[in-house]
């Protein structure tokens, strides 16, 4: 394992969290035992900057950016890091997947086995059982599956989200990373976008790892910003001809009808309007 550690840089995104409260950080405390050096890179999207303890067998570097300029500028600067640093892959986490400790040693497999492949990522579920990732991209949004068999499969019939991606640096960087105009919703996707159109294939590794989705139980406030930038995240993505914005344009009236009704505030509509139809 030591070898496969040395050549992987994890990145973990936070925003108004501690370190010591993300799932994704308490998980890979979990498993020290098995490696004797880990590199990561948090990308702190707080406003507040917070000082990080020192943990046996974890060299941190911190990188706090208070404009909050989203999880596409922060995997950008967290591989730029990793190729700073000589690092041949990178591990894309957010602040709330929880994941088992054999995971590593499923990726390291997996990559020993598939040397063709640059992109592997875990079966990610929600609280509730439902598969959340990878899953089937059609009109411009993804549908759960019912279930997935780990191994090889195609970018142009699934797409995985952004945590739990193991990406291979010379890769990402070959297909230009992620689009930093699409900040939050929707990165993901474009990122997949982007990298099918060199690396079609991707492997899912024989993992399950919990995903706390922040579209839960959330208040109104949460909600009308996060709306904002999931309309904005529309708006940005890139190469879009008119059959790919008139759907952009049906899942983003969608959203904005059933927030519209969950909080019976039509501030919704408006953000529709003025951040991505006349935005």
């Amino acid at each position: 394992m030591d070898r496969f550690a040395e050549s992987l840089l994890v990145i973990i995104v936070i925003y108004k969290s501690t370190l010591e409260d993300c799932e994704s950080f308490q998980s890979l405390l979990a498993m020290r035992e098995e490696f004797r050096s880990l590199n990561l890179f948090i990308y702190d999207n707080s406003p507040i900057s917070q000082e990080l303890k020192n943990y046996e067998g974890l060299a941190i570097t911190n990188f706090h950016d208070p404009e909050n300029s989203g999880v596409s500028k922060a995997y950008n600067t967290g591989v730029e890091h990793a190729k700073k640093i000589s690092k041949e892959w990178v591990l894309l986490l957010d602040q709330d997947t929880r994941f088992p400790s054999s995971i590593l040693s499923e990726y390291r497999q997996a990559i020993n086995s598939n040397s063709n492949i640059n992109l592997f990522v875990p079966v990610l579920k929600l609280k509730n059982g439902k598969i959340f990732s990878p899953s089937r991209y059609r009109f411009k949004r993804g549908f759960f599956l019912d279930t997935i068999e780990s191994g090889v499969h195609s970018l142009f019939n699934l797409a995985p989200v952004n945590s739990g991606m193991m990406v291979q640096v010379e890769a990402f960087f070959k297909v230009g990373g992620y689009n930093e105009k699409v900040k939050l919703d929707f990165a993901d996707f474009q990122f997949v976008e982007r990298f099918r159109k060199l690396y079609p294939n991707f492997f899912v590794i024989n993992v399950e790892c919990e995903q706390d989705f922040s579209d839960d139980n959330n208040s109104f406030e949460s909600q009308y910003i996060r709306f904002k930038y999931y309309c904005d995240g529309a708006k940005n993505i890139e190469n879009k001809n008119f059959a790919d914005w008139l759907q952009y344009n049906g899942v983003v009236i969608i959203r904005a009808i059933r927030l519209t009704l969950r909080f019976v505030d039509a501030r919704f509509l408006g953000a529709y309007f003025k951040n991505f139809l006349f935005g």
